[in-house]
Parts: C-alpha cells; structure tokens; sequence
C-alpha cells in the first residue's frame, strides 16, 4: 500500500469547513478586528457555540454572563479564539469507526499542541504556528484509521506504544507512517510548507528541507508529553528528558511553566468531544 492508495479508500477527504479556513486566514491578516472575526464566527453554529461556552466557563467568565458572539470575543481576545477556531476546525473534520478513541485522541494532541506552543514561547519561535504543528503532528492516525481500518484494528488492540515505536509499527506493516500521512493531508489541505515539514520530519528533524526548528519542536514537546503521561509533573519526568534533544530547552522552566499551562487548557480539552 502507499499513500495515494491510502487516500484513495476514503470516500472523501476531511476537510476544514469553509468558514473556518476564514477565520484562520484572518486570524493572519493584521487589519483584521475582533468585530469582524466575531461576524465570521457567528456564520458557523458550532464554533458559534464553543466560543460561548468557553467565555462563560469558570476560566473566563466575568462578572456577567457574555450572551452574543462579539461579547465572547472581546472576553477571549484573538489568540485564544484562533486556538478554539483552529482546534475546533481540525476536530470536527474526522469520523472513525474501529474501536479508536477520538476523545483521548484529541486531548492528547491538544497537550502536545499546549507544550509546543510553551516551548515555542522559551525559544522565540512563533507559538500560533507551533500550536497548530502540535495539534496535527499525529493527524495522520486518523486517515490510517479510516483508510486502512483492518490494520488499525488490530494496531489497535495493542499495547499503547511511544510514537515513535508506533510509527515505526505502521512503517513496517503499511509503508509509512503517520508523519508521513499527515504531512501529505497538510499538503491538501495548502497548510503552509512550515507546518507540513514539521509533521513529515517530527522524528527526523536534521533530514527537513527547512531549518527543521518546528519538526525538532514537535518532537520535544511529544517527548515532554510521553514523560507527563509516564511520570507527571515531577522531577523523574524532567529527568527522562534530558540529552541531545532537550540540549536547547531550559527544562526546569519548562516544568515550572508546564502545571499553569495545562490547567488552563482544560477549558479546550472540554469542547473537543
């Protein structure tokens, strides 16, 4: 099997619904407001319906309850309603039915997608883009769940794995893996050639046709995302962590920054589902 063939079993393409390629394309444009994102939004009932509920949950509620999209808004502010609108778009493009679970699925990459955008902050590299990177670096899992649902039943069953040893798996049964697969979505879906090259080379990251700054970012923050999930938030899980790779990256920053982060990413974690 290759990818083609791959992408050849689906009966259609996910996709990122037209509205919200909006909104992310003006997400990118400095003449953009708050009021004419809030516009945008309100043409989709289920951002619509996210961005509300996140102004009014216990993290960002004010003294009133914020009742219109532009209210919202204004509460969250662009860089939270570009993570929602960007989260939201990519969860809601995917459909499986063999046994995978998409809640834990999508929780995880949203941790990732927290860390890279930390890390991102520490190495002056830009969070918004490292955020997304994150977000998908594993997007693939979910075409080969869907295109190849025999294999990924039985991968499935499984002990869970690190995600390199996993990709390695599909590698050897299918012909590639899941950078590779989501790489080529990014592709299609004409995501900028910094977010496919991060996803492609995650485990390789000296082999990228760019600098490989955000492949190397994305495997960073997979890693410190293996360690939490392994050890939590101690010191074991920062010790796991350190060598070649980690060698840029000051960890007890890192680890110190990481528990007010991911507390205040639970509010997103509650809308993916």
């Amino acid at each position: 099997m290759n990818i083609e063939s791959l992408f050849a079993e689906l009966h259609s393409l996910p996709s990122i619904p037209k509205v919200a390629q909006e909104l992310i394309q003006q997400f990118d444009n400095p003449t953009s407001s708050l009021e004419s994102v809030a516009r945008n939004i309100e043409r989709d009932p289920v951002i619509a319906a996210k961005v509300l509920r996140l102004a009014n949950s216990a993290r960002f509620r004010g003294a009133r309850e914020a009742t219109s999209v532009e209210d919202a808004a204004m509460r969250l502010g662009f860089n939270t309603l570009r993570t929602l609108v960007m989260a939201s778009a990519v969860t809601g493009a995917f459909k499986v039915d063999t046994g995978f679970d998409l809640k834990s699925f999508w929780i995880h990459s949203f941790r990732v997608a927290s860390i890279a955008r930390t890390l991102a902050k520490q190495l002056k590299l830009d969070a918004d883009a490292a955020f997304t990177c994150g977000m998908m670096y594993n997007i693939g899992e979910l075409l080969i769940q869907a295109g190849a649902p025999d294999f990924a039943r039985k991968l499935n069953r499984q002990p869970q794995r690190e995600a390199a040893a996993h990709a390695a798996e599909e590698t050897l049964q299918l012909g590639f893996g899941y950078p590779e697969v989501g790489a080529e979505l990014a592709r299609r879906w004409q995501l900028p050639k910094l977010i496919q090259n991060a996803i492609a080379y995650q485990a390789r990251p000296n082999a990228a046709p760019d600098d490989g700054r955000y492949a190397r970012l994305v495997a960073q923050a997979v890693a410190v995302g293996e360690a939490l999930e392994a050890d939590g938030l101690g010191e074991k899980a920062q010790k796991s962590l350190e060598g070649p790779l980690f060698e840029e990256v000051d960890l007890a920053a890192l680890f110190t920054a990481l528990p007010a982060v991911l507390e205040a990413d639970k509010a997103f974690a509650e809308l993916l589902g």
